[in-house]
């Protein structure tokens, strides 16, 4: 039987600052990441290769043990390999003529014998090398599919996923304890795990979309949340908090204020008022109070999302569109962030001057300007807010941490140090 390789390609510096310390494909779109949608479509037993940028291999080695990370398992009869930002694909056969699927140039699948395999690495796919074939030169199709060449790509499709992912639990099934008080709207939409707690005055209304409660969360007194919407485990949903359609919150995160149909990654925290709207937040981000973010231009215009340093901006097609926010970056209590803005990860953003709407990785930033974030110190407060919620940084995780100091070096070129 041929085995599976889910790729990463050129197309990831698209999806930044949200896969500096992540795969294209483990980004979460609904209830799962896309690297788990793919899967989904491939429950039989077979080899899984996984192909990534060689300085996250390491960090894909400790998350996935059983998977050959960056190789090919040689007893495989060749593999079909699949681009792991496929948002819709479906079910490609494994078995089968040499086959190629190109969507607009990209290349969104290849099923290759055992001999077209020989010599194939990451390196071919993150480069966009072609294809050096030994045998049977495949057929090439043009196939309709959706591919995330932005982070927008996925905000905007989140929402009907969420709802999609959440419907198909069974309906009705209350594990958890619902405290006297709670006012649910259409039970049959709301599933709540074992563990969880909802406590008085809350109301879930799942009467225009489902809402799916995972284990071990606690919803606190009159949090209000409008289906559809996902709560990942172990998660705490603060006081009054305002989850509205589209909130996808992950694993351990917590969570307060207004939040509209925006993606956070898991250990995240907002925990007090304000807004966060159409944004794709990652793993160990802190939002201080009154932070809000803005999604909408006042002109009802597409927003303009800046990706790089300079004036460059790329039309997202998008009326709306708040923030992307890369892992372990800290912002400061009532900040402002503009429709568009690209925060880099592991930055630190205090004072009351408005936030630039990029920022590169390691981006140290206050009322007196910005400058490079200390190394050692970025590591510290990543290291310390990890400890705080009894996890450990790995040895694969600081390296990664220090590879990426110096291969982001580039983008804050010209900064104070």
């Amino acid at each position: 039987m041929k085995g599976l390789c889910i790729f990463e390609d050129g197309g990831y510096a698209g999806l930044l600052p949200l896969v500096y310390g992540r795969a294209a494909y483990e980004l979460r779109l609904g209830m799962y990441t896309l690297l788990e949608r793919i899967l989904q479509q491939y429950p039989g037993k077979t080899a899984i290769s996984l192909f990534v940028r060689e300085y996250l291999a390491g960090v894909l080695k400790e998350r996935y043990p059983s998977y050959h990370i960056n190789t090919l398992d040689p007893d495989a009869d060749g593999y079909l390999f699949i681009n792991g930002r496929s948002l819709d694909l479906g079910h490609i056969p494994l078995d089968g003529k040499n086959e190629i699927g190109l969507c607009k140039g990209a290349l969104v699948y290849a099923r290759l014998s055992k001999n077209n395999c020989q010599g194939l690495s990451s390196d071919f796919f993150v480069n966009n090398k072609p294809l050096k074939l030994e045998e049977n030169p495949p057929v090439t199709h043009e196939v309709e599919v959706r591919l995330a060449d932005y982070l927008w790509d996925i905000v905007k499709n989140n929402r009907a996923e969420v709802e999609k992912d959440c419907s198909a639990f069974k309906k009705n099934r209350i594990h958890g304890k619902v405290c006297e008080g709670v006012h649910i709207l259409n039970p049959q939409g709301v599933f709540l795990g074992d563990g969880s707690k909802v406590k008085p005055g809350c109301v879930l209304d799942a009467e225009k979309g489902s809402i799916y409660i995972g284990q071990g969360v606690e919803i606190m007194p009159n949090a209000v949340i409008i289906g559809p919407a996902y709560i990942g485990k172990g998660s705490t949903i603060l006081l009054g908090a305002r989850l509205r359609e589209g909130a996808n919150v992950g694993e351990g995160c917590k969570v307060g204020g207004e939040v509209s149909n925006s993606i956070l990654h898991s250990y995240s925290n907002k925990q007090h008022d304000g807004f966060l709207g159409d944004s794709y937040i990652g793993s160990w981000v802190n939002i201080g109070a009154g932070t809000v973010t803005s999604n909408l231009k006042n002109t009802y215009g597409n927003v303009q999302a800046q990706l790089d340093r300079g004036d460059k901006t790329v039309d997202t097609k998008q009326m709306f569109f708040g923030a992307a926010i890369g892992d372990h970056t800290k912002i400061g209590i009532n900040s402002s962030l503009d429709a568009g803005s690209h925060i880099g990860c592991h930055c630190s953003i205090t004072g009351r001057e408005p936030i630039p709407k990029y920022l590169p990785p390691f981006s140290f930033v206050t009322d007196g300007g910005q400058r490079v974030y200390n190394m050692r110190k970025a590591f510290i407060v990543a290291s310390t807010a990890m400890a705080r919620r009894e996890q450990i940084m790995s040895a694969a995780e600081e390296e990664m941490f220090r590879n990426l100091f110096a291969l982001t070096a580039p983008k804050r070129k010209g900064m104070k140090k």
